[in-house]
């Protein structure tokens, strides 16, 4: 009996888990990681995604929404070693904005129209990021 009323919570408590995991990854907020993180700090939000770090390798993978009546991306990136590929996608159309391997210091305003998705790839990156949008 006891196992039966622990499957009926259960389960409808892993229906709402995953609902919710979906609509905050299509809200842009969650961002999606895989790697290592070493002396993190960051934000990732509808319109800003920035971090700061001593080591940071994998990918990380955040979308932005556009802030009232903003059409342009401010990015942002310092290196202290290694580099940092970047690819920044407008989801609309899947037109690729940006697309490129930083290794020093750049930053640059990108324009853009609607929902945007933001690629971060290292094999090890010292340094920080910042998207605002």
């Amino acid at each position: 009996m006891k196992k039966n009323v622990n499957m009926k919570v259960a389960i409808p408590v892993m229906v709402v888990v995953i609902i919710l995991l979906i609509v905050l990854k299509s809200a842009g907020l969650l961002t999606i990681r895989s790697g290592m993180r070493l002396g993190f700090s960051g934000n990732d939000g509808i319109h800003k995604f920035n971090g700061s770090y001593s080591k940071i390798t994998g990918v990380m993978k955040h979308t932005l929404r556009p802030s009232k009546g903003s059409d342009t991306i401010h990015c942002e990136i310092k290196s202290k070693s290694g580099s940092l590929h970047v690819e920044i996608i407008q989801k609309s159309d899947d037109t690729v904005l940006y697309d490129k391997e930083i290794n020093g210091n750049e930053t640059f305003d990108l324009p853009a129209s609607g929902k945007v998705a933001i690629s971060l790839s290292t094999a090890g990156h010292s340094g920080s990021y910042l998207f605002e949008y």
